[in-house]
């Protein structure tokens, strides 16, 4: 049986964590009508490609909403292509650095029998 819990969401999307039965996680992106999975390492990964390409696109003049950023991620399984504006790739970076804390947070706290 698998379990789905919601962790993080924003304007852009939303993630889930789902926990299979020998109690393995993946995480779920959810963005607009694209879903697709990837594990704690990708989702680490992710993030610092997040804010290697917001800082390659730092100083460009054209409007924030102009969807011509592209984004582009590769893992092992996963390759992620989307095209965004300046303003979704922040929402963007936002999921997934919200995802992160909340995993790691909720790992802490686990740890210490906190919760």
């Amino acid at each position: 049986m698998r379990s789905i819990y919601t962790i993080y969401e924003n304007i852009l999307g939303t993630s889930f964590e789902m926990i299979n039965e020998e109690k393995k996680s993946l995480i779920i992106l959810e963005i607009g009508s694209i879903s697709f999975m990837i594990n704690q390492s990708e989702l680490t990964n992710f993030v610092k490609s997040m804010e290697q390409i917001i800082n390659y696109h730092k100083d460009c003049t054209c409007p924030r909403d102009l969807k011509n950023k592209m984004v582009v991620y590769q893992a092992d399984k996963t390759e992620i292509r989307m095209k965004l504006s300046y303003d979704e790739l922040f929402l963007l970076k936002d999921l997934l650095k919200g995802t992160k804390f909340k995993l790691e947070m909720d790992k802490i706290l686990n740890d210490y029998r906190i919760i």
